[in-house]
């Protein structure tokens, strides 16, 4: 019997559930809240294999609420991740504000109630309000997403009518006041007073480092490697790294391939792998494809990410001093932008913006790169870019991106 075998008869899944589970698996892990009226379909068919579910979503340390008309994924919080984002993003500053003033609200609010409220609660809290053009623009960011997990639903009218420039748009919004007991993760370590232990908005990973983790390592690897599109040995504590070395193979494959997964494993890390019938289908299975798209400069900055990894692939230093772990390569910063100037200059179709300002070039490609976990900056001395051995998967040829091999999850998504 293989390991796959023994852990499908484990769950007790019939030969026919099998494919059915591993898609829902695979969509509730970029999914994480199904709300009635939008996702009816797969609400319906969580129901219908919720058992099973259940037991293969605790092989990578996520819990679930079910309900007739919601269905919440909670995953495993506080886990080492090189993308951890330094500091609170505006939009989910207003997120957070939002929430907080949607407790006292009536079930059915003007948009602009709404809004005057967080806006309120943010002056209360000495957070400037400046309502400029780019403050909107996350207000609603923010609101977009409290509607995306059905905390906020639009009655009447749509939230992009606060970008219109209206004092008191028509747009009336639903709240789902239980659902705002969903949003927090579960297990948040309070002290004798049910004050948190560590603030989120001073100290992100502080915060999400005191959360409760599971005590077996083999479901933190596994969380990691099902909510990741790599994960690197260097952030491995000694306890995963050997249960990577004894039991990965056997136990990590088995959980891979119940997602309809495989498995990779090398010396720098390891990763579970969609199979090229996937990815042909245009399966995805993360937030975003890497190499995607700008809205600005559209092809620039990925062009110029490509470029990058080969070069740094090529001369960067190897396994420095200050290299996050074993087969990352690295450059100062002043080089990279230098190398993005040189690359600027050759390519007369990159956008404008891009081609006279390398520095900002350099940001944005930073941006993308640490987006993906494929790059991570050390202070010090030097300021140092270290690119992840995981981005030799792409190459450039002639100067020109060309989509890497087929078969691998990282190339959806990253």
């Amino acid at each position: 019997m293989t390991a796959s075998s023994r852990m499908q008869a484990g769950l007790g899944w019939s030969g026919d559930e099998q494919q059915a589970i591993a898609l829902l698996a695979q969509r509730l892990q970029v999914r994480t809240w199904l709300v009635g009226g939008r996702d009816d379909e797969l609400i319906e068919a969580v129901h219908r294999h919720l058992p099973a579910l259940r037991r293969l979503l605790a092989r990578v340390g996520c819990t679930m609420t079910v309900e007739p008309d919601l269905v919440r994924v909670h995953k495993t919080a506080g886990l080492r991740c090189g993308r951890i984002r330094q500091g609170a993003s505006p939009e989910g500053m207003w997120l957070w504000l939002t929430a907080a003033v949607l407790e006292s609200m009536p079930s059915k609010a003007k948009l602009g109630q709404v809004v005057a409220a967080a806006r309120a609660a943010a002056a209360e809290v000495e957070i400037p309000v400046t309502q400029s053009r780019a403050e909107l623009h996350a207000l609603h960011a923010g609101l977009r997403m409290l509607c995306d997990r059905g905390v906020l639903e639009e009655a009447d009218g749509r939230i992009e009518a606060l970008l219109e420039g209206q004092e008191d748009p028509p747009v009336l919004l639903r709240v789902h006041h239980t659902r705002l007991l969903h949003l927090l993760p579960r297990d948040v370590a309070v002290d004798e007073h049910g004050q948190w232990l560590a603030d989120p908005a001073d100290d992100a990973q502080g915060w999400l480092e005191q959360l409760t983790k599971p005590g077996d390592p083999g479901v933190r690897v596994c969380a990691m490697l099902a909510d990741q599109a790599v994960v690197h040995a260097c952030d491995l504590d000694p306890e995963e790294r050997h249960w990577i070395s004894v039991r990965l193979a056997s136990d990590g494959g088995a959980v891979a391939e119940a997602f309809g997964l495989r498995l990779e494993h090398r010396t720098e890390g390891a990763a579970f792998v969609m199979p090229e019938e996937a990815l042909t289908a245009g399966g995805l299975l993360g937030p975003f494809r890497f190499p995607h798209r700008q809205r600005n400069g559209a092809g620039t900055v990925r062009h110029a990410a490509l470029l990058l990894i080969d070069c740094l692939t090529a001369e960067g230093e190897r396994d420095g001093t200050m290299a996050p772990g074993p087969g990352w390569c690295g450059a100062p910063a002043a080089v990279v932008v230098n190398r993005l100037g040189e690359m600027a200059a050759r390519h007369a179709g990159w956008a404008a913006e891009y081609r006279t300002q390398p520095a900002r070039l350099a940001d944005h490609v930073r941006g993308l790169l640490e987006q993906a976990d494929l790059l991570r900056v050390t202070d010090g001395y030097e300021v140092w870019w270290w690119l992840s051995p995981a981005a030799a998967r792409w190459t450039v040829v002639a100067d020109q991106p060309v989509s890497p091999s087929p078969g691998s999850r990282l190339e959806e998504t990253l």
